[in-house]
């Protein structure tokens, strides 16, 4: 143990203390907390410097705070407190529950009914094709062709009798080539449509001949009241009953030129929301329009007509229309008949055709699934060639197609787009009318959306990202 001048000892032995002054007292060690000694030449003399830390606040006691946790004014800034939290949080559960109120409605997603969706094949039971490649024709056939050509929807023309709206039509058909062909689409997911019964019965029918059913008719007339409610419910019966149990979910009504028929239509179709039936109008046919001198002006003009503001169900058989106009023709009409508002139905498929074509109509049907195509809306490019149809399918937040053919068969032509509000400046060439490949399987390049190249007949299919 040392010892300083002053006599003070060093060490924790040391039990001097040192005044303070409050008058209180401190140990006088160098192992202290406390107290730090400064030993040396500075300060002179051999005095002893202490120093001593800045007093700390330690908050205060138990006992201290609960002295004033009965102060008047501490419990009413309590009670305010507690008071204005429970305010401002009710507060806000307003305001929140008000601005969802009040916030404008996102308006519901537009979509289209299943008998909108797919393109249709019209398949002939009596005429079947070989599409499996095996023994012969079967109703497996329509399966696997429907799948190669990416369609949905089968429509089977004529199946109710004529004679008795509950029974197929053994007229046209076989009873077990109807029922194996229904219970094989509706197994492999297919909807079926057939035709609307008959406007006008004849003699033999047997509502007709039914005393109790003379309500369903006009006065002296064998034409049904499709004003008469009894009607329609006894309708809605068949197709959601007999019907629906025999594999057909959709009919085509291919007069639709009155009044009563629409209005008779639109209470069928809610009548069989139910069932997933449809009953639809506004069937066209395409092949009336194919005469002597069929022009993209006149195709022009009944796209115009059909497929701008109303949905249209296509009549159009490719087969037959070769012996009318050329093969390039038809893949460009039936090119644009996919990608247009409206459904086309497509007829006469033979053998030949389904091979030669289904990957042509594969492509299509899987761009005629994309959402701007289905809903999107549809504009013209104007002032284009006159030999030249153009248009573009444009929805917000989803990829837009472009379509544009080509119907001179010898010179070449050039198409901008970006006239269209929507359309960006590049985009991605999906499908060539004169390129026989999967859409999407092969690049195809890209274009210039303001001068879009087409060679003579030629169609052509553009993927672009919208631009607002």
């Amino acid at each position: 143990m040392t010892e300083e001048k002053t006599g003070v000892k060093n060490g924790a032995a040391n039990t001097e203390m040192a005044p303070q002054e409050d008058g209180t007292k401190v140990p006088l060690t160098n192992d202290s907390p406390e107290v730090k000694f400064t030993t040396g030449n500075d300060p002179p003399n051999g005095d002893v410097k202490i120093d001593l830390p800045a007093p700390t606040f330690n908050g205060l006691s138990k006992e201290e705070l609960m002295k004033y946790s009965d102060d008047p004014f501490w419990i009413r800034l309590r009670w305010a407190l507690f008071i204005l939290f429970w305010v401002g949080w009710a507060a806000m559960l307003v305001v929140a529950i008000v601005i969802i109120i009040q916030a404008p409605r996102c308006a519901p997603k537009e979509t289209l009914d299943w008998v909108q969706e797919s393109a249709m094949i019209k398949y002939d039971l009596n005429a079947p094709i070989e599409a499996d490649n095996t023994t012969g024709e079967t109703h497996e056939d329509l399966i696997k062709m429907a799948a190669d050509l990416g369609i949905t929807t089968v429509y089977l023309e004529d199946l109710i009798s004529p004679q008795d709206f509950e029974n197929i039509n053994t007229g046209l058909y076989t009873k077990n080539d109807v029922l194996n062909v229904l219970k094989a689409a509706s197994a492999n997911g297919l909807h079926v449509v057939t035709d609307f019964v008959p406007t006008q019965v004849g003699e033999d029918n047997t509502w007709f001949q039914d005393p109790e059913m003379k309500s369903f008719f006009k006065p002296n007339s064998r034409d049904l009241d499709f004003g008469n409610s009894g009607l329609l419910e006894k309708l809605t019966k068949l197709f959601s009953g007999v019907w629906k149990e025999k594999g057909v979910d959709g009919y085509l009504m291919k007069i639709a030129d009155t009044e009563e028929l629409l209005n008779a239509s639109i209470i069928l179709n809610k009548n069989l929301e139910a069932v997933d039936g449809a009953v639809v109008h506004g069937i066209v046919d395409l092949m009336q329009e194919l005469v002597a001198g069929f022009e993209a002006r006149i195709y022009r003009e009944f796209l115009d007509e059909h497929a701008i503001d109303s949905w249209s169900y296509y009549k159009f058989n490719p087969t037959v229309a070769q012996g009318k106009i050329s093969e390039d023709y038809v893949r460009l009409v039936t090119l644009s008949l996919f990608l247009v508002p409206g459904t086309p139905i497509l007829d006469g498929i033979n053998n030949t055709y389904f091979e030669n074509q289904k990957t042509f109509i594969k492509s299509l049907s899987d761009i005629r699934e994309k959402e701007s195509v289905q809903v999107g809306k549809m504009n013209f490019v104007n002032g284009t060639d006159e030999d030249v149809i153009a248009f573009a399918r444009v929805m917000k937040g989803t990829p837009g197609y472009a379509v544009a053919i080509n119907m001179h068969n010898s010179n070449n032509a050039t198409v901008n787009f970006t006239s269209i509000p929507g359309v960006s400046d590049k985009g991605d060439n999906a499908l060539r009318s004169t390129v026989d490949i999967a859409v999407n399987s092969h690049n195809l390049g890209r274009s210039d959306m303001s001068s879009v190249f087409l060679g003579p007949l030629e169609g052509l299919v553009i993927q672009f990202v919208p631009s607002f």
